[in-house]
């Protein structure tokens, strides 16, 4: 099992004692192209956090694991990163089902979690809890209530009614499907169709037969960036009239803004590399000198934010003490790439950091992701397809 020590530029000056955090991170499998983001994300903030003086006086220390995007592998990683490695925090998760799977020795081990992926409802279930348990990334339910937003102004806009729904068969396709059901008919709208899915299986022909046959307005799929492309072509090669696909995978295909299949595709993000804001540009630009490009999938600056959050709150409370370490840490009033970062509760958890309001909308035109709402952000009108 590959692992890799990172310390930065200052690596030859750590010594004992340092402080060193485990990251978690699906850098290989169905997710790992939201894994190598954060990586990468992580990477940025440790060169930023060891050039101006480390934490509690010596340079940052990462260990990162591969979780393989499966359970079976995630949880002997999770446990050796906390019991031989011996990490004083863990960082990372993107997966649900991961996530839920390493839960167990979590809290058998009482482990601080700064997690920032894992958005459903389960994963919330298993860490309610889990004092030391900081998460991030907005739970599923946030992230519906931004899609029921923009759908309801399509419904307003292009008098969109009719749904149809493809949704993966693990936890973050299928939890709450019933409740997403009931909340789009509460608003109006007709679900015509609600199909499950493997992910990663790439066989979307009997799926986008059943849609073609009940007529929707909007294909509304939820899965991971290995279902996007297979699942466009087929939308093709079936010749499916759509007003709108949206999909909500954690990251796309890397390069899929380039295929001609993804014109006018839409989907959702915590936030895009042509954001306005101060923070972001400052993001953009570091990104850029040490990779020498510039991504547009949130998962890295939501790691760099991850991670710079957690050695300030280190650093605040002065020592690696775990009850000051979290009471620092739920202090934090941050600007960000996405905005302000602070901590509340969420539904069941102690500590929530984004929630609804950050989400952005965004189509796939002229190969890149263009904010088309909230109607502030936009840059590029929506392209309707009926």
């Amino acid at each position: 099992m590959k692992k890799m020590l990172l310390t930065g530029v200052l690596l030859a000056l750590s010594g004992a004692g340092a402080v060193k955090v485990g990251v978690l991170l699906p850098l290989s499998g169905a997710s790992s192209v939201s894994g190598q983001a954060a990586r990468n994300g992580y990477l940025l903030a440790l060169d930023e956090i060891n050039r101006a003086g480390g934490v509690l006086g010596k340079p940052l220390d990462l260990e990162f694991a591969d979780d393989g995007s499966a359970p079976a592998k995630a949880v002997p990683e999770f446990v050796k990163l906390v019991t031989v490695d011996k990490v004083d925090f863990m960082a990372g998760g993107v997966s649900s089902a991961t996530s839920i799977a390493i839960s167990g020795p979590a809290k058998q081990y009482n482990t601080f979690m700064a997690w920032i992926g894992a958005a459903a409802v389960p994963v919330e279930d298993a860490f309610a809890d889990h004092k030391y348990f900081f998460h991030y990334h907005p739970w599923s339910y946030y992230n519906f209530e931004a899609i029921l937003g923009y759908f309801k102004t399509l419904k307003t806009q292009k008098k969109a009614k009719n749904i149809a729904i493809a949704y993966e068969d693990g936890p973050f396709g299928s939890a709450g499907i019933a409740d997403t059901v009931a909340a789009f008919k509460k608003a109006g709208f007709n679900v015509v169709m609600t199909e499950k899915f493997k992910t990663g299986s790439g066989n979307f022909g009997p799926l986008v037969s059943k849609a073609k046959a009940v007529k929707p307005d909007i294909l509304y799929w939820i899965g991971y960036d290995t279902d996007a492309l297979p699942l466009a072509t087929e939308v093709k090669q079936q010749n499916l009239q759509l007003g709108l696909m949206y999909g909500t995978p954690p990251s796309w295909p890397v390069g899929f803004e380039k295929n001609k299949l993804a014109d006018n595709v839409a989907g959702l993000s915590l936030w895009l590399p042509s954001s306005p804001q101060a923070e972001s540009r400052k993001f953009v630009a570091a990104y850029r000198k040490k990779f020498g490009n510039v991504t547009e999938e949130y998962f890295a600056p939501l790691a760099y934010v991850n991670l710079r959050s957690l050695a300030a709150a280190i650093n605040a409370a002065g020592s690696t003490d775990k009850d000051k370490v979290a009471a620092e840490l739920a202090k934090t009033n941050m600007a960000t790439p996405f905005g302000p970062l602070t901590f509340s509760k969420s539904s069941k958890t102690q500590y929530q950091g984004f929630k609804a309001g950050n989400w952005l909308h965004f189509q796939f035109q002229d190969d890149r992701r263009v904010p088309v709402f909230p109607i502030k952000f936009a840059q590029k009108p929506m392209v309707w397809g009926k």
